[in-house]
């Protein structure tokens, strides 16, 4: 594996790591103030008569007067579709101690769905805390092209540049590329979610799919070489006509291409110039062969609540494998991808892959639409070498409910879809 590259997908690994010991790090609590402020620390005593709190900060103790304390207030809504408002007492690994204006419920935290968290002046209207949220605005399905264990809730549609979506139910889906479409590529990539199990703190989603494309050429790639034999001779410099030596000449090609591409040579062209060492004619190279291809996935999930309620980080790790009618074996890739709630809002997706049929922009040898022509070469090409591992890292932005860019590394470098 390349250095660099090696380096990078340890730095992703090392920092999904260091989250997950910062998320389990959960004794610290945020204190809002009546003024605006707000302090961070643990809470080491209470006092008994007047409710003071003493806060450990990183910049000393202090002590806070509960009058300038602003109350702390949920909304929760069950799996079940009800909804209740109060203070969390107290919260274990399997409950949640509610008060609300009833009476104390105990809550198990695997009927709760969703969490808002709010402040409240006594009876003053409640205001969204907006750092502190149980999860983002946004569940993926994907992280960047790769499946996580999640699906679309029921009756969910997206939209975007190149697919589509829509949950069936809650636990499984369709998507399909859209894109695919217009060159008679009709395909279809269901997902069935087979267990989901634990609460908002954390969370085991198991799920596997496929996709199955009628007529593709597969973002997969191989190292090709071409070799064919040139007519040696040189052109009459009077009417330019070919003189053949009648001794032929061995010429190459060699690069990285999309499975299923073919190549050809003009008969008329296989000739090497022998006054200016040079060959006359080139390798044409179709990457338009569409054919047939199918994928099989399998993907889990693990996610849990950041700590102090600040959304939450995401571990996926998922297994591909793809059979193309042109290759015998399964081309297989695996991959670990992490999400991080930045803000309610905003995602950032990391991924280190394993793909040996993957290759970068810039080691390629094809042009934008498929299709191209390649120089020859008395020289036998040497294969360099493509590490199989491979990394992409990026954000999702949801501008509103249903309006969603992404940009990260790896082309597609920019996406836009709607989700209602």
């Amino acid at each position: 594996m390349n250095k660099n590259k090696t380096n990078i997908a340890l730095l992703l690994i090392l920092f999904s790591a260091f989250l997950f010991a910062q998320d389990s790090q959960s004794d610290e609590r945020t204190i809002y103030l009546k003024n605006g402020d707000k302090v961070t620390g643990i809470i080491v005593d209470t006092n008994a008569q007047t409710g003071d709190l003493i806060v450990k900060t990183k910049y000393g103790q202090l002590t806070i007067n509960r009058e300038n304390i602003l109350e702390e207030v949920v909304s929760i809504e069950l799996t079940s579709g009800d909804k209740l408002k109060g203070r969390i007492i107290s919260k274990t690994d399997k409950f949640t101690d509610l008060l609300t204006d009833y009476g104390l419920l105990q809550i198990k935290n695997s009927d709760i769905a969703i969490i808002d968290y709010g402040l409240q002046d006594k009876d003053s209207k409640i205001a969204a805390i907006t750092d502190k949220f149980a999860q983002s605005n946004e569940r993926q399905i994907d992280v960047f092209y790769d499946p996580t264990g999640y699906t679309l809730d029921k009756g969910t549609l997206y939209v975007s540049g190149l697919s589509w979506g829509f949950g069936i139910t809650d636990k499984f889906q369709i998507t399909s590329k859209w894109s695919g479409y217009f060159v008679g590529n009709f395909n279809i990539r269901p997902k069935l979610q087979l267990f989901r199990f634990g609460s908002l703190e954390k969370e085991h989603v198991f799920a596997v799919g496929g996709h199955i494309h009628t007529r593709l050429a597969p973002d997969k790639w191989e190292w090709v070489e071409q070799k064919y034999n040139f007519d040696k001779g040189t052109h009459d410099p009077q009417n330019y006509n070919w003189i053949s030596s009648g001794d032929s000449i061995p010429v190459y090609y060699g690069g990285y291409q999309k499975i299923g591409s073919t190549f050809t040579v003009d008969n008329a062209e296989m000739r090497y110039d022998t006054q200016y060492n040079e060959s006359l004619g080139s390798v044409g190279i179709e990457t338009t062969d569409l054919k047939p291809y199918y994928e099989v996935f399998m993907a889990y999930t693990y996610s849990r609540a950041r700590s102090n309620n600040a959304g939450r980080v995401s571990h996926t790790f998922g297994v591909i494998a793809g059979k193309h009618s042109d290759r015998n074996k399964l081309m297989l890739k695996s991959y670990y991808a992490g999400a991080v709630d930045i803000r309610r809002n905003l995602i950032l997706n990391y991924e280190v892959f394993w793909d040996p049929y993957y290759v970068e922009m810039w080691n390629r040898d094809s042009e934008l639409f498929g299709t191209s022509d390649r120089d020859l070469s008395t020289t036998k090409p040497k294969k360099p070498y493509i590490s199989p591992v491979h990394f992409d890292i990026g954000f999702v932005y949801a501008m509103t409910d249903w309006l969603r860019f992404g940009i990260h590394f790896q082309p597609y470098i920019f996406g836009i879809y709607l989700k209602f």
